[in-house]
């Protein structure tokens, strides 16, 4: 999990390489369980006591800080994202199928789920495009 985060933070910013499914995967369950439990403080936090100023500055300070996750993160996990379609032999722009309603997540999902596609395999189709 430690080699996917440096990889993941190596490629902050590299739309062009490959990633593999574990390097893609190490990285988006751990932001999921962390998304999760940052949500799950928040809300017991204010659900516990609402009226109390502690629980509200707390419940602040959590969301502040998930939005700050959340900035920290986008960028290179859509970098991540990308360089998991290549490498599974997709193009990159079926990263859109996301924005389809309902089904899209689930549908970049399962292409993201696909395994690593061999580099000869990728590198002949690619030389008979041009």
């Amino acid at each position: 999990m430690i080699k996917a985060y440096k990889n993941f933070f190596k490629g902050y910013v590299d739309f062009s390489g490959r990633s593999t499914r574990s390097d893609y995967w190490w990285i988006y369950l751990t932001n999921f369980f962390l998304g999760v439990f940052l949500y799950v403080a928040v809300y017991s936090t204010v659900v516990s006591n609402p009226n109390s100023i502690e629980a509200v500055e707390t419940a602040k300070s959590l969301t502040y800080f998930s939005i700050f996750w959340f900035l920290v993160f986008f960028l290179p996990g859509l970098a991540l994202t990308i360089r998991r379609l290549r490498d599974a032999g997709f193009h990159w722009a079926l990263i859109f199928v996301a924005l389809i309603p309902w089904v899209g997540s689930i549908a970049l999902l399962v292409l993201l789920a696909f395994p690593s596609k061999n580099i000869v395999d990728l590198d002949v189709k690619i030389n008979q495009e041009m």
